[in-house]
């Protein structure tokens, strides 16, 4: 509690009386309209209030009261005349116009002068009324034309919304159709990519067993072109050796004759060597033979296939030793 707080509580216990109106209290604030306390952050809501309800009661109190004046009996006569002239006075006067005429002769000049106001005021609010009703029928035809060409307006749209929705249906039936045929366009395409993956994959192995297979068929014609190189050449050698040993017998015999049979046997050996194929090592040892003295080795005769009446030409070696044979004998 501070000082002040202190100090009223003091106070108060002493006069044992109830604080006055006067002492304000902390971060209390006065009314200036009403002189009650209220908060700081309450004041400024309460007091634009607390101000209407004072201008209020201040305009009512400066209003001054208007008495109702009672209507004069010329007055309530005139009102009564104005009101059932039609149903009344009209009848009256159509049935009994001689005594009307005498009672309006009777009536004093002023009655009848605001009779006769009343009834033209009266005729002037029919015709006002009759025009504004004539003119408000007029407005409520042309608003009622109008919303006649709505209506065939929002007639047309609906027919228009319906013809829009069963295209929209058509086209969604379509559109639907085709979604349907692109998902089985996709997985067809995602298929034949699959497929071609695995053709590709294929055709790399394919590729790489070509590769390997004309490596192969390189060294194979490599070593076909070596072998008949060295064929070609054993050959040589051969038909050399054939022919210095043909001229060494020659030169050993010069009286014997090629006969027949010699013939037929020289031409079977030299077609058993033009049959032998030899390998490269073959081919070497026959080199080193041809250098020294040849020895003798049992001849292997073979009978050629279909010996009797064969079209199959002989070797161009055994024909030059036939030849040869021929050309000795005729001599």
């Amino acid at each position: 509690m501070d000082d002040e707080d202190v100090r009223a509580l003091v106070v108060l216990q002493l006069s044992n009386e109830p604080l006055s109106e006067r002492v304000q209290l902390r971060h209390v604030a006065t009314c200036p309209h009403c002189g009650q306390g209220f908060g700081s952050a309450s004041l400024p809501i309460h007091m634009p209030r607390c101000r209407a309800h004072v201008e209020q009661d201040t305009q009512q109190q400066k209003k001054p009261i208007r008495r109702k004046q009672a209507p004069s009996l010329v007055d309530l006569c005139l009102r009564f005349v104005t009101k059932h002239f039609e149903s009344i006075c009209m009848d009256k006067i159509v049935a009994f116009p001689e005594a009307e005429a005498a009672l309006v002769a009777a009536m004093p000049p002023n009655l009848v002068h605001r009779m006769v106001v009343a009834l033209v005021k009266d005729s002037k609010r029919a015709k006002a009324k009759y025009r504004e009703g004539r003119a408000m029928t007029e407005t409520l035809e042309s608003a009622l034309q109008g919303a006649r060409r709505d209506v065939a307006q929002l007639e047309s749209a609906r027919d228009w919304a319906s013809i829009s929705r069963a295209r929209m249906a058509k086209q969604q039936h379509v559109s639907d159709r085709l979604q349907r045929e692109l998902d089985a366009t996709k997985t067809a395409l995602a298929m034949a990519e699959t497929d071609n993956q695995k053709l590709q994959l294929r055709s790399e192995n394919a590729e790489k067993k070509t590769l390997r297979l004309d490596a192969k068929i390189n060294s194979l014609t490599a070593e076909k072109v070596a072998l008949t190189k060295a064929a070609k050449e054993a050959q040589r050698r051969e038909m050399e050796a054939t022919r210095r040993l043909a001229a060494a017998k020659k030169a050993l015999i010069p009286g014997v004759s090629c006969t027949p049979q010699s013939a037929r046997r020289s031409d079977r050996k030299t077609a058993q060597n033009s049959v032998r194929r030899c390998s490269p090592k073959s081919l070497s040892c026959g080199s080193e033979n041809n250098a020294g003295p040849r020895r003798s080795s049992a001849v292997i005769a073979r009978k050629r296939p279909r010996s009797e009446g064969s079209k199959i030409p002989y070797p161009p070696s055994i024909q030059k030793d036939k030849i040869m044979c021929e050309s000795s004998h005729a001599d």
